[in-house]
């Protein structure tokens, strides 16, 4: 399989790295800062970077990923229907609709959302897709297996659901480092240097999120498993989960993150 990224910026490349790694796809990645792209990939990438796609007008590609921002997406779809007209095209930028994509694309051209979150660097991104039926299973299965490349992928049956993905998983990550910041500041305050107050609040995340990973347990029953009756856990949970507590910030916060989500369609 040939894949285009066009965009390589910090998502683009973790998509091209991802895929490049599975060894059996052909991967060229397009980028006005050739450079920097070329930065973001690592040591030994066979990714081709190249600076303008009119260096590639002759290649064809079974698949492009559009890894630009939101408002240069109308341009990239321009641009690919120029010269790339009959290659399916996955956007991975928030907000942007099929219909809105479509304007730009006409209305027959093979158009699939994707929205991949920022673990996807590091191989264990959660990436959802939603496509009409004007995309084939074939092409869906390209979609699959570019994005099990760098984690989980899930289809989405109704597109307004790639709001809702955004706030949980596309947001998400930014919800858990903000969690790890407070926590190791909570270290410091209690008397901790702050070198192992850092390392504390980073181990306790990545191995708290290993085990969601690994161990068949929900969360609910693996938090039950930390807090011992009159503990120090249940202490501490008392408070996180009391009146105005994570739960309810939780759900302000996910819907703060949807709602903005639908405004920027």
């Amino acid at each position: 399989m040939s894949v285009l990224v066009l965009g390589c910026g910090n998502m683009g490349a973790a998509i091209a790295s991802g895929v490049d790694q599975n060894g059996h796809e052909d991967v060229v990645a397009v980028d006005p800062d050739a450079q920097r792209a070329k930065s973001l990939l690592p040591p030994g990438s066979r990714v081709q970077v190249f600076s303008d796609l009119a260096q590639l007008m002759k290649r064809r590609f079974d698949l492009i990923i559009l890894g630009v921002k939101p408002n240069y997406i109308g341009d990239a779809l321009q641009t690919c229907q120029a010269s790339l007209a009959e290659a399916p095209m996955v956007s991975i930028a928030a907000g942007v609709s099929l219909a809105t994509m479509r304007e730009v694309a006409g209305q027959h051209a093979r158009l699939i959302r994707v929205m991949p979150n920022l673990p996807a660097s590091v191989g264990a991104g959660m990436t959802v897709g939603y496509a009409d039926n004007l995309v084939d299973g074939e092409v869906l299965e390209r979609v699959e297996r570019v994005f099990e490349a760098v984690g989980r992928f899930h289809w989405v049956s109704d597109e307004h659901d790639i709001d809702k993905v955004t706030a949980v998983a596309g947001s998400g990550p930014g919800y858990v480092f903000a969690f790890t910041q407070h926590l190791e500041a909570a270290a410091v305050e209690i008397g901790l240097p702050a070198e192992l107050a850092a390392a504390l609040a980073r181990q306790t995340v990545v191995g708290a999120g290993r085990m969601l990973e690994r161990d068949q347990r929900s969360a609910i029953d693996l938090k039950r498993a930390v807090t011992s009756p009159k503990g120090t856990t249940e202490a501490g949970l008392s408070v996180l989960e009391g009146p105005k507590g994570l739960p309810a910030l939780l759900d302000q916060c996910v819907r703060a993150a949807e709602q903005r989500a639908i405004e920027l369609r």
